[in-house]
């Protein structure tokens, strides 16, 4: 007597050898990782772990970071260069650090610091009043005097020639000297006032605001055309010689900012709000290669700029980005086109915009601006923003900050949940990689190694080129259902995985029939001496779907997953 024979139910292979990325979409691409913990696209199309990183030190209460010529940051009121303190003390809070040149500026504090002579260092504003006596005299621009005139109404009876005489007879006196044409008004006269500490801290070409002087015309916004310790000269005329006792302030304003970016030898500057019970909605920039001076207005290519915007809402961002400045609010951008005649245009893009409180996402990775917009990660390439963030769903990134390294844009931010995440996005391979739960307060780049200042106050390498290594890093991969890729009913038997463990590195790996509710633990791997390729086999129970996490700490690379379906029946 003989059985009939049973046909082996039919199988099928599907081996999976790249794995792309971060995916949190409800449906994930197969190769995806629908959660992951410290991985990498480095080693791609493999999957790895990331680098270790380095700690540099602690801080009590960070409040920002820069590179220059070396890694500076701020400790509650003090600013530090690799490690020594450096510069005035600053006020407490989060700082906006802005290189040009060799000086550093640091809102809203309105310091700079000389970071190649430390000992140099000031601050952007200067405010002087007068006390005692004050004279005006008429000069010339260098603060010569002018000598050998007299005020009258009428002028001086047979004159010589280069004779001077100041007319009063205008409502604005007229200096004017005689030539074959006759009074010829006298061009760039100037007014010298000298008082002790007058010029105390002020320079030639300042921009400054004089009040309480009882010569009207000289109050007012007035460009320093020579300056000492107790001599100013600025612009104007006045009727002859004449000494004063009333107080006069002089004083160099930078406007309040929200945020400040170095473009072109220039700082540019944006403000929306009310400033001294005035609306303000306006982008400004300082006289060109100097950052002190915000309202020099003398008629010059090189002069400050002010323009009034006319887009609603706060400003959210400002970047420099191909020669032009550009200020984001969250529905639009205003790109500056500067101009070396100094007549600069603001054109405004309609555009998805900076997300209120991510303006520390704004980075360039390898000639593109990327940066966290109300509706995820956005590309900029100068033509329109382009959304990159779709692996991600709907995540929600809050209070974001950023950094770039070797074509790697990493964005730090706190999700809908409450939850921060450390995300990596590869502009090469156009994947997502989440590290872990990192709340960056900023990054800075120095060669090739990317710095991290969280708010905790840990300053890390975040490639481990510097600073105490890190303990071996912890890490896990958890992958989409197998099983959901076919219309009939197929059941995975067995997978197969091939990694390679070095020595000192451990796997383990759990399988979930139930879309991750429950997990059973099917094995365990270590990395032995020697050649450290490895398969593991997992054998599932009978189920329609099966969903793999891998939990491992050091170092590890997985080359494949390969999955044995069979089949099953057609019905439910």
């Amino acid at each position: 007597m003989f059985f009939p024979k049973m046909k082996p139910p039919r199988q099928h292979r599907v081996t999976i050898s790249r794995f792309l990325g971060y995916d949190r979409r409800e449906r994930i691409e197969t190769g995806s990782f629908a959660w992951m913990k410290n991985l990498s696209g480095r080693g791609f199309p493999a999957m790895t772990v990331r680098p270790g990183r380095g700690l540099m030190t602690r801080l009590a209460h960070p409040g920002g970071l820069v590179v220059k010529e070396a890694l500076l940051w701020v400790d509650g009121t003090t600013i530090y260069m690799n490690g020594k303190p450096v510069g005035p003390v600053l006020t407490q809070g989060e700082k906006q650090l802005v290189s040009m040149g060799a000086f550093l500026l640091i809102w809203p504090d309105k310091v700079w610091i000389n970071t190649r002579d430390v000992s140099e260092f000031g601050y952007l504003e200067n405010t002087v009043t007068t006390h005692g006596e004050v004279t005006f005299s008429l000069c010339r621009a260098d603060g010569t005097a002018y000598t050998g005139y007299a005020p009258a109404e009428q002028p001086p009876a047979e004159p010589k020639n280069g004779a001077l005489w100041l007319d009063i007879a205008p409502s604005t006196p007229v200096l004017r000297q005689y030539t074959q044409d006759g009074w010829m008004p006298v061009e760039d006269v100037c007014v010298k006032i000298a008082a002790a500490g007058i010029g105390k801290g002020f320079a030639e070409g300042d921009g400054v605001e004089v009040s309480g002087c009882g010569l009207a015309m000289l109050n007012g916004q007035k460009v320093l055309r020579h300056a000492e310790e107790s001599v100013l000269v600025i612009g104007g005329v006045v009727a002859g010689d004449c000494v004063r006792t009333e107080a006069i302030t002089l004083r160099r304003v930078v406007p309040d900012m929200d945020f400040v970016v170095e473009c072109g030898n220039r700082l540019w500057g944006c403000k929306y709000g009310i400033v001294n019970g005035q609306a303000v909605n306006a982008i400004y920039a300082s006289k060109l290669g100097d950052f002190k001076n915000w309202t020099c207005y003398a008629g010059r290519s090189t002069d400050s700029y002010a323009v009034t915007r006319g887009s609603d809402g706060p400003f959210t961002g400002a970047a420099a980005y191909l020669g032009s400045p550009i200020f984001f609010k969250e529905q639009c951008m205003e790109r500056v086109y500067p101009s070396a005649a100094g007549a600069h245009q603001v054109v405004n893009v309609a555009c998805a915009g900076v997300k209120r409180g991510s303006h520390k996402s704004i980075v360039t990775v390898d000639g593109t601006l990327y940066y966290q917009g109300p509706g995820g990660v956005y590309a900029f390439d100068g033509s329109m923003p382009a959304a990159v963030s779709r692996p991600l769903g709907q995540m929600d990134l809050q209070q974001t900050a950023a950094g770039a390294l070797e074509g790697r844009y990493y964005l730090s931010g706190c999700d809908e949940k409450g939850q921060w995440q450390l995300l990596v996005y590869d502009t090469q391979l156009r994947l997502w990689f989440r590290e872990d739960a990192t709340h960056a307060l900023c990054f800075a780049r120095r060669g090739e190694e990317l710095f991290c200042l969280t708010a905790d106050g840990e300053l890390w390498a975040m490639t481990g080129g510097e600073g105490e290594p890190e303990a071996a890093v912890a890490w896990e991969a958890e992958s989409g259902d197998f099983g959901l890729d076919t219309a009939e009913n197929t059941y995975p038997t067995r997978l197969t995985l091939r990694m390679e463990l070095p020595e000192g590195s451990e796997v383990q790996a759990f399988l979930s029939c139930d879309g991750g509710r429950t997990w059973r633990k099917q094995g365990t791997v270590r990395g032995q001496e020697g050649p450290c390729g490895c398969l593991l086999h997992l054998r599932p129970q009978r189920a329609g779907q099966v969903r793999l996490r891998l939990c491992g700490k050091g170092k590890c690379t997985l080359y494949s997953v390969s999955a044995i379906y069979e089949k099953g029946s057609d019905g439910p």
